[in-house]
C-alpha cells in the first residue's frame, strides 16, 4: 500500500551530555545522532497558519516507522473534522532503532528516558521553520513519559498531548515490580535468526503480534528486524533485532549498584542515586532495581500546562485502574498546570478490549479518539492566538515602554526620609 506521506529522513546531532555517565562509551562528550522521520501529507502540500505539527515518541524496543498507520489514520480522522495536519516528526531515542546503528559504536548501557525529551527540544530547535505550532504530541508507552518531560522542559511549547498508556506511576500501589516482567521476558527472548525469512517466519506464528494491525505488523517486519553483521552479530546473512535485547532491558530498568568496588564487582552507593526515593530500599529491601523517571513524572502531573487525553487498554497491565485515577486527579491541578479535568484541559477513553499495545492493536480507534481530543485544543489555540494577534497590532514602541495603566499599578515613588 502507498503511503500518503511524502517522508523525508534527518540525521541530527542528539543533545549535549546525558543524564548518566555510563550512557555513552568512550567520552562524555561523545556525539550520538538521532534517526528522525518527517511525514508531509500528500493531501497538504501547501500548508497554511494554523495547520498542526505533531511530535511523537515510540515505546520501549518499538521503531518509530511502527506508528506510521496510527499517522495515516490520525490524518484522516482530522481531515473529517476540518483540520489539516502540516508534518508529523518522530525519532528513535539515540539507544534504539536507526538511532542505534548511527550510533552503534559509542553506545554505553544506562540511558535516562528524560535524555531523549532533550533530544526532541533540540530537534524542534533545529527545525523550528517547520515546526509552527500548534504543536502536538503524541506519546505510546515510556514514549508518553518522553512527552510529558518535554512539556516540562518548555511548557507552553504543546498544546495538547495524547498519551497512549503511558509509563508513570508513583508505583506505591504496585510497588517496584511493575513492568519488571517485560524486562525478564526481553532479557532472555531470541534475538539472532539464520535469514530474515526466519526471523519473519517466527514472528508472524507469535501469539502477541497476532493482534495486531495489520499494519504495524507490516511495519515491524520492515523496521524491526535488522540483517548481520552488526556489532553484536558480526558473521552477514543472518538477522537480528533493530533495537538490541540488551538497550530494550537497559530501557526498563537501572540497577541500584552503580558503584564499582576495587574487586570489580558493583554494590550500591546512595550518592550515585541522586533521583532515587530516599526511602525506597526501606520500602522494597529486597528489589535490585529502580527507575526514577516514572515516580518523578508523576509527581510533576499537577503542573503539567498542556490539555491532555489519557488514551488506556482497559486490559493493560502497565496502566492499571488505580494508576488511571492517580493520573487523573493529578493532571494540571497545581501551580503552573492547566487546571485539569474541572477545566475541562483533561480527558480520559479505556478501549476495555485492548493492552497496553492498544496502538498497535486498535490503530484507527486510537487515532479516532485522539483526533476528537485534538479539536478543541486546537481551537483554544486559535482563540490565543487571536488574542495576540490584536496585541501584535500596537506599535513596537508601545510594546518596550511602561505604558500609564503599568505605572498606575507601580504607583508613585515615596519620598525618602533625611537621613
Amino acid at each position: 500500500m502507498a503511503s500518503s506521506f511524502v517522508i523525508k529522513e534527518h540525521k541530527v546531532e542528539a543533545q549535549h551530555i546525558r543524564e548518566y555517565p555510563h550512557a555513552t562509551a568512550h567520552s562524555q562528550e561523545e556525539v550520538l545522532h538521532l534517526a528522525v522521520k518527517q511525514y508531509i501529507p500528500k493531501s497538504n502540500p501547501n500548508p497554511k497558519p494554523g495547520d498542526i505539527t505533531v511530535i511523537g515518541a515510540h515505546a520501549n524496543g518499538f521503531p518509530k516507522e511502527l506508528y506510521e498507520p496510527l499517522w495515516e489514520d490520525l490524518v484522516a480522522a482530522l481531515g473529517k473534522k476540518g483540520m489539516r495536519v502540516r508534518g508529523i516528526w518522530i525519532a528513535d531515542v539515540a539507544w534504539q532503532g536507526q538511532s542505534a546503528v548511527f550510533n552503534e559504536d559509542k553506545l554505553g548501557n544506562d540511558p535516562s528516558w528524560v535524555d531523549h525529551a532533550r533530544d526532541l527540544l533540540h530537534m524542534i530547535n533545529h527545525f523550528r521553520a517547520e515546526m509552527p505550532r500548534p504543536l502536538v504530541g503524541v506519546g505510546h508507552s515510556f514514549g508518553g513519559n518522553i512527552i510529558i518531560n518535554l512539556s516540562y522542559l518548555h511548557p507552553r511549547l504543546l498544546s495538547h498531548l495524547v498519551m497512549l498508556d503511558p509509563v508513570l506511576s508513583r508505583f506505591r500501589a504496585e510497588g517496584p515490580a511493575y513492568g519488571f516482567a517485560p524486562m525478564q521476558l526481553s532479557s532472555h527472548r531470541r534475538d539472532l535468526w539464520p535469514s530474515r525469512r526466519d526471523a519473519e517466519a517466527a514472528f508472524r506464528k507469535n501469539r502477541m503480534f497476532s493482534t495486531w494491525d495489520p499494519r504495524v505488523l507490516d511495519a515491524w517486519l520492515r523496521h524491526g528486524i535488522r540483517d548481520t553483521p552488526t556489532k553484536l552479530y558480526p558473521e552477514p546473512g543472518k538477522a537480528t533485532l533493530a533495537t538490541t535485547k540488551h538497550m530494550e532491558v537497559f530501557t526498563y530498568y537501572r540497577p541500584l549498584a552503580q558503584a564499582v568496588g576495587a574487586d570489580g564487582k558493583r554494590y550500591v552507593d546512595m550518592g550515585k542515586l541522586p533521583d532515587i526515593d530516599p526511602d525506597y530500599r526501606e520500602k522494597y529491601p529486597d528489589f535490585p532495581f529502580y527507575r526514577p523517571e516514572g515516580p518523578m513524572t508523576t509527581d510533576r502531573l499537577p503542573s503539567l500546562r498542556p490539555s491532555v487525553l489519557w488514551l488506556y487498554g482497559g486490559k493493560s497491565d502497565v496502566c492499571g485502574p488505580g494508576m488511571r485515577e492517580e493520573k487523573k486527579r493529578l493532571t494540571g491541578v497545581g501551580v503552573g498546570g492547566s487546571g485539569g479535568v474541572e477545566a475541562g484541559m483533561v480527558t480520559e477513553v479505556v478501549i476495555e478490549e485492548f493492552g497496553h499495545l492498544v496502538p498497535m492493536e486498535a490503530t484507527t480507534r486510537c487515532a479516532e479518539y485522539a483526533a476528537e481530543s485534538i479539536v478543541p485544543a486546537v481551537r483554544r489555540w486559535r482563540e490565543e492566538e487571536a488574542e495576540f494577534r490584536e496585541w501584535a497590532k500596537k506599535s513596537d514602541e508601545q510594546k518596550q515602554v511602561i505604558d500609564e495603566e503599568l505605572k498606575g499599578w507601580i504607583g508613585p515613588l515615596k519620598a525618602r526620609g533625611k537621613l
